[in-house]
């Protein structure tokens, strides 16, 4: 109790004011006095007193009518009244309490009694304030945490609730019907019989009902409510007292749902992620049972990754997109994805969706479909200012003749399709176990190529050099070509692991084994004493954006002491159109460092000639398709020409690929051909056989026509 009290006494009594106000102070407060209602009336907003000491007998405004009064103005519903009366009477102290006393001391005045009266109402008013504040704490607790609670009235079968559950549960808590059954009644009718259940299994098995379900409040929006309710029970073990609290989560459903919606889905596109369509077709396949058709569609995008590379990734997060929109508009009932549990288009991962159908028809369906997205996909796509063709190769795996599980079956339908890749295969392509053994080939090839890379001894990888012959017949230079002596397999051309490391993510470190190889080779011929000699290199695309590129050509031709002249890098026209300005960039730092540049099969790609006239170049090759073609077709001669003097007026020196005859050789010395490689003047040659041919006499000149051998192509 504070030290400094303070007491209001009301009594028109002088003697009584005086006695009662020293025992007041006596006992440690602060005292005030007023002799009469009115008095106390007009100063009571002043005094601000912590109990009123009231006599019920005064002149004027009586204690009864003062009472009424004090309850009636803010703050002062609480505040302690201590009456005094000689009347001891139950009715007059009735009144009393009516009138909002909140005790009573008899007159004449015990003042031991008086000061522990008032002891014990200035306590009992304390507590009730910590009462208030709790209350008014755990009101703001439930509005915070959106929680109602409530108590139920078992014999009436009513409720007393708070103010908050109203709120949670969107109801006007004058028309509320406060009992079990008007609960009931908004209770979602899907959830209404798992509420009713939960609630029973808590009457009947003394443990608590906790059940998450739906709500309709007056306003008709749907709440998702988690109840939670306890019985107490009497000694007979029935069920005497039910409470509880209703918490609205409806925030943290919503949440939640967007949560499992991202983990289900794929942010870009909005379709179904790969675990999601796992899961979808493995149920779909538990229902349907082992005789049912599925079919199972793997689409993979052409050159999405390089419009992705080339004009960015907000460029290829759109023509995905547009691409997503365009197959799921080929699926029947186009307006969602998933139309009815038996169609699922999903995206799969990069430039790849995979596609669902089940039914009767679904084989039938199946290619009936896959034409349809083939049609859609081949046509252009608009992106900002580009318009860009993609296309794509399509895979179908069947249940139950290509799998019985989801993961064999969108296994088997990848397969598929990346054999209509490999074999620019322009329809969609079934699974079959011809193609399944293929692909297990390529996996262990896979295997084995990154186990030769591994070896310092390159396991079985080589290189083998065609020669370039000048108008004399003179050996001038030479392309290195890639060749893998398998185990098992024997000589490998490079199409039939070249593909495969691009795919791998091999083509990098592939294409270090070829510079460190080549520098090294040419380190042993200088050795041996043979001439200088210019090797051309072949690089794939991804090459000239690594950074590493150059640091290696520099450091490997520094350590093996020759000049960067004697490396010549070839690039195809394919990544000239790429024209980043970072590849651009590289191309201009090599050159600076003395490596040469060659434009690799020029005239089958889509050079630009501004390209040309800027970049950095030092020589064209003329593709093998004109030279062989060029005694017999008018136009393709007038290419080759073309070609020769646009190379010269650029100051830009000719290599002409895949002369086999004489009269080619001379056709192409007679239009001003710098170099020739081809059959005619050589096979692609291993190390030691290249050496020997220049080391014997008449090397240097064009030996006679070897005749050519379809078989071996002389492309790297």
């Amino acid at each position: 109790m504070p030290d400094a009290t303070r007491v209001l006494i009301i009594d028109d009594d002088a003697v009584t004011r005086l006695l009662a106000g020293s025992a007041m102070r006596g006992a440690g407060h602060e005292v005030l006095e007023h002799d009469s209602g009115e008095a106390a009336k007009d100063g009571l907003g002043d005094c601000r007193p912590d109990l009123i000491l009231l006599d019920l007998e005064m002149p004027g405004m009586g204690g009864l009518a003062f009472c009424r009064w004090l309850r009636t103005r803010p703050g002062c519903r609480t505040l302690p009244v201590l009456v005094m009366t000689a009347h001891d009477d139950s009715e007059t102290i009735q009144r009393a309490f009516d009138a909002g006393a909140s005790d009573f001391v008899a007159k004449p005045l015990n003042f031991n009694i008086l000061v522990h009266r008032v002891r014990f109402l200035l306590r009992a008013r304390d507590n009730l304030r910590a009462l208030e504040r709790s209350r008014r704490n755990l009101a703001e607790a439930q509005g915070i945490a959106r929680l109602g609670s409530w108590e139920l009235n078992r014999v009436a079968g009513l409720a007393e609730c708070s103010e908050e559950l109203f709120a949670v549960l969107g109801r006007d808590p004058h028309t509320a019907e406060r009992s079990i059954e008007g609960f009931m009644k908004r209770v979602h009718p899907e959830d209404l019989e798992r509420v009713r259940a939960a609630i029973s299994a808590s009457s009947d098995g003394r443990l608590p009902a906790d059940v998450i379900h739906r709500y309709l409040g007056d306003d008709g929006r749907i709440r998702w409510i988690h109840l939670r309710v306890k019985f107490e029970y009497d000694e007979q073990g029935r069920a005497k007292r039910a409470y509880g609290t209703v918490q609205d989560i409806t925030a943290q459903r919503r949440v939640e749902e967007r949560i499992d919606y991202l983990l289900r889905h794929d942010a870009l596109t909005g379709l179904p992620n790969r675990d999601h369509f796992l899961q979808a077709l493995g149920a779909e396949l538990s229902r349907c049972g082992e005789h049912a058709q599925v079919a199972v569609i793997h689409i993979a995008l052409e050159r999405y990754q390089r419009i992705s590379d080339s004009l960015g990734h907000e460029s290829g997060d759109a023509v995905l997109r547009l691409a997503a929109e365009r197959v799921r508009r080929c699926l029947p009932g186009a307006e969602l994805a998933e139309i009815d549990g038996r169609t699922l288009l999903a995206r799969w991962s990069g430039g790849e969706f995979m596609l669902m159908r089940s039914g009767a028809a679904a084989t039938h369906e199946a290619a009936r479909l896959a034409r349809a997205i083939l049609d859609k996909l081949r046509a252009p796509f608009r992106v900002g200012e580009h318009e860009l063709v993609l296309g794509a190769h399509l895979g179908i795996a069947l249940h139950p003749i290509d799998g019985a599980g989801a993961t064999a079956l969108t296994q088997a339908a990848s397969i598929a399709s990346h054999h209509a890749r490999s074999n620019g295969q322009a329809e969609a392509q079934f699974h079959s176990a011809d193609i399944q053994d293929e692909a297990r080939l390529r996996m262990e090839l896979e295997r084995d190529l990154r186990r030769a890379l591994a070896d310092d001894a390159g396991g079985g990888l080589t290189l083998y050099y065609q020669p370039k012959y000048d108008h004399g017949g003179h050996i001038r230079g030479a392309e290195a070509l890639i060749r893998w002596e398998h185990p098992h397999l024997g000589l490998l051309p490079p199409a039939r692991f070249v593909p495969l490391a691009e795919e791998a993510r091999l083509v990098v470190p592939l294409g270090k084994w070829v510079i460190r190889r080549a520098c090294r080779q040419l380190r042993e011929w200088l050795d041996e004493g043979l001439p200088e000699m210019r090797i051309a290199l072949n690089l794939a695309a991804p090459h000239f954006v690594d950074p590493g590129l150059l640091p290696l050509l520099i450091a490997e031709t520094t350590a093996h002491g020759i000049r960067s002249e004697l490396i010549e890098l070839e690039l195809t026209e394919s990544m000239l159109m790429d024209d980043t300005e970072y590849v651009r960039d590289m191309l201009r730092h090599m050159h600076e460092h003395g490596f040469r540049l060659a434009i690799d099969d020029f005239g089958m790609g889509y050079s630009s000639l501004s390209q040309l006239s800027f970049l950095p170049l030092d020589t064209l090759k003329i593709d093998r398709a004109f030279t062989q073609g060029m005694l017999e077709v008018p136009r393709q001669a007038a290419v080759v020409r073309g070609i020769i003097a646009l190379a010269k007026g650029l100051g830009l020196s000719v290599v002409a690929e895949g002369v086999e005859t004489s009269a080619q050789a001379a056709a192409l010395r007679d239009e001003g051909c710098d170099l020739m490689q081809g059959f005619h003047f050589a096979h692609p040659l291993a190390a030691a056989d290249f050496a020997r041919r220049l080391a014997a006499p008449g090397a240097h000149t064009a030996p006679a026509a070897a005749g050519p051998h379809p078989t071996d192509a002389d492309a790297p």
